[in-house]
């Protein structure tokens, strides 16, 4: 008889069984905050668990397959992220699970190297691009994009914007709206803003969850940390050239350039490639210095943490640093955040 249940993610021994029946489909257990499995006789035959709306660890048993197993799992997981607030979910699996999926009301977005991403909820990628197309009036032009977190925004990031707003009619810039970094979606599109209001032509949009971010792309399906960034450059870049450029007509794509970050450089060589495919022109722009170095957020951050308000007010605008001023919390807040962007 199968018994279906909530995994205990304070159990070692509990995580640590869904780990080994995982590592039989040659997965890992990634980042996850609930998690569900069947059971039969204490051995687990089914698991499916999420992180925030994203569906991840999905895996059954061979001999179980066609028990209709996938929909209690499924029915569990969405249960709990519909009770946490979110309407819409997304999974990643692999492309041998593409018509289960299917076959249960999820949407096929892009499906590389035999992994599949797909999406269920009434505002899907199609109505985000009809939305926003409509909402901003993105008709009869072509635009060039620019795609930037801003964490937080840096002369730096408006060196890139000012110098890409002189290469196109009209830039579009794609604020990553997923709240995975110290500084929060709305106080960075709001400093963004600010930061840019001088340009005219200059449109600032959100970026949904269509911009992947690599913080939340799964990696249980590659033990290979280098495998894993590849697959999930060329997805959140394929989504990109595929629907929302053919959607906006963007025809011209801006990053900075990386001369420190090995994988950013990589994302940009990928992204040159596979832009191309689909007829983008990928401009890379030099980064802004001064005389202690390259501008970056994550100087801004170290140096918020360290109080060096002098320093700061030379990597960032005043709009930026008026509200690091205003906003003393964050320098406690920062003495555990160690991300790199």
């Amino acid at each position: 008889m199968t018994h279906l249940r909530e995994l205990n993610l304070n159990n070692p021994q509990d995580v640590q069984n869904l780990s080994d029946f995982l590592l039989g489909f040659n997965l890992q257990l990634d980042d996850i905050d609930y998690g569900v499995i069947i059971e039969k006789d204490t051995q687990i035959i089914g698991s499916c668990c999420k992180l925030k709306n994203v569906l991840k660890c999905f895996a059954i048993s061979t001999q179980h397959q066609g028990e209709s197993l996938t929909n209690q799992l499924l029915t569990q997981v969405t249960y709990q992220a519909f009770n946490e607030g979110y309407l819409h979910t997304f999974i990643y699996t692999k492309a041998n699970n593409l018509n289960i999926f299917k076959s249960l009301g999820y949407e096929e977005i892009v499906t590389i190297n035999d992994v599949s991403f797909l999406e269920k909820g009434h505002i899907n990628l199609h109505a985000y691009l009809e939305t926003t197309q409509q909402q901003y009036h993105l008709f009869n032009k072509e635009y060039g994009a620019i795609v930037i977190n801003a964490n937080p925004f840096t002369l730096g990031h408006q060196y890139l914007i000012e110098q890409a707003s002189q290469q196109c009619s009209h830039l579009l810039i794609f604020v990553v709206s997923e709240d995975i970094s110290f500084f929060n979606y709305k106080d960075r599109y709001q400093l963004i803003k600010e930061g840019t209001n001088h340009l005219t032509n200059v449109t600032l949009l959100p970026s949904s969850h269509y911009v992947i971010s690599q913080a939340t792309f799964p990696n249980y399906f590659l033990r290979e940390p280098k495998k894993a960034f590849e697959l999930y450059a060329s997805i959140d870049i394929t989504i990109f050239a595929k629907y929302i450029a053919k959607k906006f007509n963007i025809t011209q794509r801006f990053v900075g350039e990386e001369p420190l970050d090995i994988m950013t450089n990589q994302y940009n060589t990928m992204m040159s490639h596979l832009l191309e495919e689909h007829g983008i022109n990928l401009h890379i722009i030099p980064r802004k210095s001064n005389e202690t170095g390259v501008i970056s957020a994550s100087k801004v951050r170290l140096l918020l943490k360290e109080q060096r308000w002098e320093e700061i007010q030379q990597l960032v605008p005043l709009t930026t640093f008026n509200y690091l001023k205003n906003n003393p919390q964050l320098i406690q807040q920062l003495q555990n955040y160690d991300k790199q962007h």
